[in-house]
């Protein structure tokens, strides 16, 4: 080897040493930028459910379910004149009968229409238990936000009432965990490039995920084998509720790893980014 050859092969080993301790430093800055928009999106479904219901409350009949093209539009009708929905990050608006079957989604097709929400997510009984809105996680394979893989759905929903009193379904909403990862991933990844300082380098590697439960859901195209290794460090059971920072490798990629509880979303639940320096 020459001694140029040489003093190559240390300038490239040092500069890759380096990147650990750079992914380290960048992960917790970017991983800042993510929670007010968590925190801005969460407000703005719950704060514009209830008034978008009361919006659909003036639209429908006594008998929503027998022109589903028609509660479609007013689904998109309640949705519009509602300012924190008309900008939501929901996946999903959906209008639920009392038994639990879904009469019409807002999207087109509509894969969620003659489902029961009551036979997929049990839990979803109680939005007509009682008045205002009430906030459950399940999986729906109707909401899902990708096909493949699991998938989680933060669902809220409020019983709709006919100007009479007489109540006639609920207005749902929420967000596919992995589409909404998504978001989130690709909201971050344009603030790096715009905010780096050198225009000509590769931004950093980056995902994001929401670990629940046993599982964690990443964006539509994450790597399974990044979201099982999420999944692994079982987080929502081990962690505080201070920053968590980490080192991970997966798949011969070394990331850092910054990880929070979420509260402003649900406390079982926290967020987590790899990011990789490239």
């Amino acid at each position: 080897m020459t001694k140029w050859m040489l003093l190559f092969s240390l300038l490239f080993t040092s500069a890759c040493d380096s990147r650990p301790k750079e992914s380290a430093a960048k992960a917790p800055l970017a991983f800042a930028y993510l929670l007010p928009l968590l925190e801005r999106d969460v407000k703005q479904v719950r704060e514009g459910l209830p008034k978008g219901a009361e919006v659909l409350g003036k639209l429908i009949d006594d008998d929503p379910g027998h022109d589903p093209e028609g509660l479609r539009h007013n689904l998109e009708k309640a949705r519009a004149a509602v300012t924190e929905l008309a900008i939501a990050k929901s996946t999903f608006f959906i209008f639920v009968a009392p038994n639990g079957t879904v009469l019409r989604s807002e999207a087109d097709p509509d894969l969620a229409v003659g489902g029961s929400i009551f036979k997929e997510i049990p839990e979803a009984r109680r939005i007509f238990d009682k008045p205002g809105v009430s906030e459950l996680f399940g999986s729906m394979h109707g909401l899902r936000g990708v096909q493949t893989g699991a998938d989680l759905q933060w669902v809220l929903g409020q019983p709709v009432s006919l100007p009479s009193g007489k109540t006639v379904g609920a207005f749902v909403t929420g967000w596919s965990y992995r589409k909404y990862a998504d978001f989130l991933e690709s909201a971050l990844r344009r603030n790096l490039v715009d905010t780096a300082e050198n225009k000509k380098r590769a931004s950093p590697l980056t995902y994001v995920f929401f670990a629940r439960g046993a599982k964690a859901y990443g964006g539509a195209v994450t790597p399974d084998v990044d979201a099982d290794a999420i999944a692994k460090l079982d987080l929502p059971n081990t962690i505080g509720d201070e920053l968590f920072h980490a080192t991970i490798t997966v798949d011969e990629q070394t990331y850092a790893l910054v990880a929070k509880r979420v509260p402003s979303l649900d406390k079982d639940t926290v967020l987590v980014l790899l990011l990789a320096v490239v």
